[in-house]
Formats: structure tokens, C-alpha cells, sequence
């Protein structure tokens, strides 16, 4: 889908907890524990991952920049503190420090934007279609977008927001970010062994999509209320709704939907209208 217009001026803001990484073996540690290339990211470079449990299963997305001289790790909001008590049990032997900074900063998603000097860290960032830069910078500019804004900005390209579309009973399949934040080249990783088994078995029950329909499905049910169900050809229901987001063609939903109603290409809908897939399950 097309990126909106609006996209460049002062980034998306996206919440985040920070956690600082620092110390010689910074990076090799981390990547023992990540499922991203921990040890490709330099200044200049981000990147995409997910830390899991010893079950596979997602303890928090994470988002990754080097400032030079320490990695700056950007988790789900309100996820900083479990984040921090697991990676801190796995904290040995390393030369390296694990801390929560004393003034947070702000991490935003800059779409054709260059390096900006005053910045912490900044890197070139590419999920799926979306080509954005990963900006940190120690208060938010005034131009940012809001969390909203970042959510339909991610939603369109079938990122979703751990704890609203996916969450601590998923795995990187079911979330569907199995090919955008899972190295399958470097070494070993906390929960990889599941992971790995999980992807030669090829089957997986479910997968988060993004789905595209008529602006009306907007807006979103208010909070606390119950989310419709993706419907399939034959009137059953196949998925279940997570959130929804304004488009530039109209809504954006993302949802569960069960694999064999994916398998088959029938039609779908939500509250008899109908939608259709707009992000694979891959890269």
C-alpha cells in the first residue's frame, strides 16, 4: 500500500520502553539472546526483532539502534521492566552493562528522511515494503505524529502492536513476523530451537494480516468493547479482529485469521463487508 503524503515532517512517534546496552561484548551478548542480526547493526543501520521465551513465544518486539558507543533498545511500552529481569538473568560473564536510562528518549519512524546530527542514533530501517529510517532523539519535535498515526502507518504494512495484535501467547509465525524479525543466517538465540522447529514443520493455525475494506468499518470499536470476527466464504467465522486503522483508501484491519481460510484465497468480510488480504504472511 502506499505510504501516505503526510509521512516525512517530524516522523511517527512510536512509544517505547529504552533499555541501553554497553560494554565490549554489547553485541555478541545481545545477539545470543535476539532473534535479529544483533552483529550487523553499526551506525547508520537499525534493525527489527523480537525477544522470546525458551518457548518461542514473544516476550517483547524490539526495535534496535547503535549510537556508536552503546546499543539502544527500544521495547514495548510498559514491557521495559520484564524485558529488563530476563535479559539481566542471562547476564554472566560478559563485558557488558545492562541499564535503563534516566531520561527516556523518544524512538520515531522517519520515512524518507536522511541523518540528523542531533540525533542519538539513527539507521536505515526496511520492513516489508515500508522503507523508514529509525530515528532516537532525546525529546520527541514537535512535528512528530502521534502513536496513532504510527500504528495505521505499521498497520498498512502488517506490523502490528504487541499487547493489541499479537502478545506473549504468540509465536514469531503466528504474529507473521517470522521473515521481518527472525535472522535465519546467524547463530544461536534465545527460543531459536522452537522457532526453527516451528518453520520446518511449515504449518502454523493462524497468522496476523493486514486486511483492507471501505471506510465503513471505522471507526474502531471503542475501548473495552468486543472486536468483530473475519468471516469466510461459507458464513464461518475464521479470525478475529484486532484493531482498526484509517487508510488512505479507506480502513485498515489487522487480525488472527486462521491459515487454511488464508490457504484457500475465499472470500472474507467483516460485519458483511467485504476485505481482502493486503500483506502476506512473508517478507
Amino acid at each position: 500500500m502506499a505510504e501516505p503524503a503526510s509521512a516525512a515532517p517530524g516522523g511517527y512517534l512510536v512509544p517505547r520502553d529504552t533499555l541501553v546496552v554497553r560494554g565490549p561484548h554489547r553485541k555478541t551478548w545481545l545477539d545470543g539472546l535476539l532473534t535479529c542480526a544483533v552483529a550487523e547493526v553499526i551506525p547508520g543501520t537499525a534493525r527489527y526483532g523480537l525477544l522470546l521465551t525458551k518457548q518461542g513465544k514473544i516476550v517483547s518486539d524490539v526495535f534496535l539502534a547503535d549510537s556508536g558507543t552503546e546499543l539502544l533498545v527500544g521495547v514495548a511500552p510498559g514491557r521495559g521492566p520484564a524485558v529488563y529481569e530476563l535479559l539481566d538473568r542471562y547476564l554472566v560473564m560478559e563485558d557488558a552493562e545492562l541499564v535503563v536510562p534516566a531520561a527516556a528518549p523518544a524512538w520515531l519512524l522517519c520515512v524518507g528522511a536522511e541523518a540528523q546530527p542531533q540525533a542519538l542514533a539513527f539507521g536505515a530501517l526496511g520492513l516489508r515494503d515500508l522503507s523508514a529510517s529509525l530515528l532516537v532523539v532525546e525529546a520527541a519535535p514537535a512535528g512528530a505524529l502521534g502513536a496513532a498515526s504510527s500504528a495505521a502507518l505499521l498497520a498498512q504494512h502488517g506490523f502490528g502492536e504487541f499487547g493489541t495484535d499479537f502478545g506473549e501467547r504468540d509465536n514469531p509465525h503466528e504474529a507473521s513476523l517470522d521473515r521481518v524479525a527472525v535472522s535465519w543466517t546467524k547463530g544461536c538465540y534465545l527460543g531459536q530451537e522452537v522457532v526453527c522447529m516451528q518453520d520446518m514443520r511449515g504449518k502454523v493455525k493462524r497468522r496476523l494480516v493486514a486486511l483492507a475494506g471501505d471506510a465503513g468499518l471505522l471507526p474502531a470499536p471503542p475501548p473495552g468493547s468486543a472486536f468483530p470476527s473475519v468471516v469466510g466464504g461459507s458464513g464461518e467465522a475464521v479470525g478475529q479482529v484486532t484493531s482498526v486503522h484509517p487508510s488512505p483508501g479507506g480502513a485498515c484491519l489487522l487480525a488472527s485469521v486462521a491459515s487454511s481460510a488464508l490457504e484457500s484465497l475465499g472470500q472474507l468480510s467483516v460485519q458483511g463487508r467485504p476485505v481482502r488480504v493486503v500483506t502476506s504472511p512473508g517478507p
